[in-house]
């Protein structure tokens, strides 16, 4: 599956990132990558990635065109005026709603882990604020309940969203590093390792976007894609 650019803008793009896909690339070794995809669609243009996502996030993600607006959007970042909504299908029954905010911190500065690139609530770290909205609740055979879940993160630290809700026992559906054993995700990238079934993406969706630019508001929203919503349409509705 391609990505799709789902506004076009004299100043930036609103990009629909497909699971499976890199936004850039993390290792010399060719993989083609989302930028590489945009700067085929625009070959004489300057791109910058104003939001990023995991490889395995899909959804809406800013491209700023040109110097002068990456240098615009970073600052709007950074005065938190791009603001991002996800959907996220998670183990179990969280609360109706809520604000997580613990400080996350790569878990390996701190104590031993297996796995470079994971974050924990490490208390005295980077601030991080998750808000977030409980939708509904249903119940899959092979997981038992899961709940489908707004979020809108504050702060943009690393893995916030997937660490936070590891932290408050509502792990991310699939996720292979939280609510795991390092060995889900050692074995994962293993390339002698045999998984079989495949494990699904972890079930995170950058679901809205919205920031004002200049006189214009601009909002984007898409719901669910199609690996996701077959896993909720799944799902057996929960009697309460």
């Amino acid at each position: 599956m391609s990505p799709a650019i789902i506004q076009q803008h004299n100043h930036f793009l609103i990009v629909d990132k497909p699971a499976g896909w890199l936004v850039h690339p993390t290792r010399p070794d060719g993989t083609f990558t989302l930028i590489d995809w945009l700067r085929d669609q625009f070959p004489d243009e300057f791109l910058s990635l104003v939001s990023r996502l995991d490889r395995e996030t899909s959804g809406l993600l800013l491209v700023a065109r040109g110097k002068d607006n990456a240098s615009l959007f970073g600052k709007m970042q950074q005065r938190r005026e791009i603001h991002k909504s996800y959907l996220a299908l998670v183990h179990g029954r969280p609360p109706d709603s809520g604000v997580i905010d613990q400080p996350l911190d790569r878990l390996g500065k701190h104590q031993p882990s297996r796995i470079y690139m994971r974050q924990a609530v490490v208390p005295g770290t980077y601030p991080a604020q998750t808000e977030f909205k409980t939708l509904e609740t249903r119940r899959l055979p092979k997981f038992g309940e899961i709940s489908l879940v707004e979020v809108s993160p504050k702060t943009g630290r690393l893995h916030q969203i997937r660490a936070h809700f590891e932290f408050i026992g509502f792990p991310v559906l699939n996720d292979k590093i939280y609510g795991q054993k390092d060995e889900v995700f050692i074995d994962y990238i293993d390339k002698d390792t045999e998984n079989s079934p495949k494990m699904a993406r972890h079930s995170l969706h950058s679901s809205k976007l919205s920031f004002v630019f200049g006189a214009e508001e601009i909002y984007q929203e898409i719901g669910l894609p199609e690996d996701l919503a077959e896993i909720w349409g799944t799902c057996k509705e929960v009697k309460v």
